[in-house]
């Protein structure tokens, strides 16, 4: 009896282990699948159409630029010369008047400082004078030779020595003046030539052609006159101011030099324990003028 029983419960142990295993699967497959959710279509980006990092630039056509300096106006290159002869003439006068090469300030200003407190004699300042080149300190030397002579003649040898010295500085300021007159007289023969080689070009035209070539001759002409006014504003404006810089650079060489000349003459007054009326060569013992000033 308890045999059977035990049996019995195994089978009824088994049949429900299997009727639980069997119900797994059927609830597995009736229940719906999950649904995804609904995407929204993105609208499509046109692609990017890939740039040359560089554009091509044209090329510049030389057999063009060849055929147009051939056949362009003849007086456009004596006009060109002109130019390029003005504005290396006045680059040139402008550097050559700086006052650091005229007159440098730190030259000039120890120099009447030294002189004046009678720390230099003649032969220390006549080589300070040459071992500055500037046209003040050669200006300066001219005084410095006649070192204790009267105040009239050194003013006189210093005033005929450095003429040279302000003749260089006026250098090639006449070549300006005339590119300032030349220009323009280039730019109308120019012109002229221009208009006259139109003139010969229509021969044998006719029809509103005739008209459209004469008037682009006679503009293309003109263009010399232009360049010819130009070479001219450019000439005189760099000849007036190059002139006025040169007339202040002479001015205060000028004044720099009379300093000098009172320093240095035997007639003028000194500083005290100086005593520069001797010449050089003199003894000690020569007699000695009383200082006096010339009025």
């Amino acid at each position: 009896m308890p045999r059977v029983r035990f049996t019995s419960l195994r089978l009824l142990a088994a049949s429900a282990l299997l009727l639980a295993t069997a119900a797994a699967p059927a609830q597995d497959g009736s229940a719906p699948p999950p649904v995804a959710p609904a995407v929204e279509p993105k609208a499509e980006t046109p692609a990017a159409t890939p740039t040359p990092a560089t554009e091509a630039k044209p090329g510049v056509d030389r057999n063009a630029m060849r055929r147009l300096l051939l056949t362009a106006n003849p007086m456009l290159w004596p006009l060109a010369a002109c130019s390029i002869l003005t504005m290396g003439v006045a680059l040139e006068r402008w550097l050559a008047l700086r006052r650091k090469r005229v007159a440098p300030p730190e030259f000039v200003d120890r120099f009447l400082e030294r002189l004046a407190a009678g720390k230099l004699d003649r032969d220390r300042a006549l080589e300070l004078c040459k071992a500055h080149d500037s046209v003040a300190a050669r200006v300066f030397g001219h005084a410095v030779r006649a070192w204790g002579r009267p105040g009239v003649e050194i003013r006189q040898t210093v005033a005929f020595d450095s003429a040279g010295e302000i003749l260089e500085l006026k250098r090639n300021l006449r070549v300006l003046s005339g590119m300032a007159t030349l220009g323009p007289l280039l730019g109308l023969l120019g012109t002229v030539v221009g208009i006259i080689q139109s003139f010969d070009a229509l021969g044998g035209r006719a029809g509103p052609a005739r008209g459209e070539m004469l008037a682009q001759g006679i503009s293309l002409a003109l263009i010399a006159t232009a360049f010819g006014l130009a070479i001219a504003i450019l000439a005189v404006s760099a000849y007036y101011y190059l002139l006025n810089r040169l007339d202040v650079l002479t001015r205060e060489i000028d004044e720099h030099a009379r300093e000098v000349v009172d320093l240095v003459a035997g007639d003028s007054v000194r500083p005290s324990g100086v005593d520069r009326r001797i010449l050089p060569g003199l003894p000690n013992d020569a007699p000695r003028v009383p200082e006096t000033r010339v009025v």
